[in-house]
């Protein structure tokens, strides 16, 4: 594991990025980084995306633009996506019991002395949460597949039907418009990522797991109990299994739902998008 998220450039991805700029731009000007884009993880809307959606979504992602709160504005524009693909963690699942699938980005920027802070944020994990804006054919019930849009179904999300959590699932992506910086993302891993290569790395790799794991922990009792002092909160967080710890993740991620509820987040009707995209955020 790469002690910082900075990440050098090879030629087979310089090439990649040069099919996007107008002129050969060299590598030392370049500054790039890796980022989840979105998973098949249940959000915090009681919505994810299916495999099948994640690699359509996947394709449809090169190429675009990243902004910040979604706002469609040129002048937000800060970097651009140059690959995406999606990668599986068997060692982790899903709420709903399924091997965690993501997909995995990279992005790039030009050093100018305009986003050098930007940089310094992502540098730091302070730019870190992401979030999507794309639209979807339907959203269908986990557990029925009935489209919602056609009258939806008796089933409720969150609850527990055959042993597994009723959910709605995004399928069938027609569109990648964006993605932004945001505080708060829909998709609790959406995010920049450090670089990870496996092999020898397996064990660095869990326990960065487990850093960034509990620093949501810390962030959501930060929020939900102001009080608490984060030094009591780091040790009750390193008492527990990993297991134990995620549990916690995803009660507090609940409650901070109930706290901050969110807006419907998709353009499902498959139309052109409009001028501001308030209604297709992830």
């Amino acid at each position: 594991m790469k002690e910082n998220i900075i990440e050098s450039i090879t030629q087979e991805e310089l090439e990649k990025i040069r099919g996007y700029t107008r002129k050969d731009i060299p590598p030392e000007e370049l500054y790039t980084f890796s980022l989840i884009l979105c998973d098949n993880e249940i959000d915090r809307d009681g919505e994810k995306f299916p495999g099948e959606a994640l690699d359509k979504l996947a394709a449809l992602f090169e190429g675009k633009t990243g902004i910040f709160d979604h706002n469609m504005s040129s002048r937000g524009q800060s970097a651009r996506i140059y690959e995406a693909h999606v990668e599986k963690d068997a060692s982790r699942r899903t709420r709903d019991g399924e091997i965690y699938t993501f997909i995995k980005a990279k992005a790039y920027m030009v050093r100018t002395e305009k986003n050098k802070d930007l940089i310094s944020e992502i540098d730091a994990g302070i730019k870190k949460e992401t979030s999507v804006g794309c639209s979807v054919k339907s959203i269908r019930c986990s557990v029925c597949g009935k489209d919602v849009r056609e009258g939806g179904c008796e089933h409720r999300k969150g609850e527990i039907y055959a042993g597994k959590t009723c959910c709605l699932l995004l399928c069938e992506p027609e569109d990648a418009y964006e993605w932004s910086f945001v505080a708060v993302p829909a998709q609790r891993s959406a995010g920049v990522v450090k670089a990870y290569k496996g092999g020898s790395d397996e064990k660095d790799w869990a326990e960065e797991f487990r850093r960034e794991m509990q620093a949501e922990v810390i962030r959501s009792f930060s929020k939900l109990m102001p009080t608490l002092k984060s030094e009591l909160l780091s040790d009750i967080c390193s008492s527990l299994k990993l297991k134990d710890l995620r549990e916690l993740r995803n009660a507090l991620s609940i409650e901070e739902g109930k706290l901050m509820p969110l807006s419907k987040q998709l353009d499902i009707k498959g139309e052109k998008a409009p001028d501001r995209n308030d209604n297709y955020k992830i």
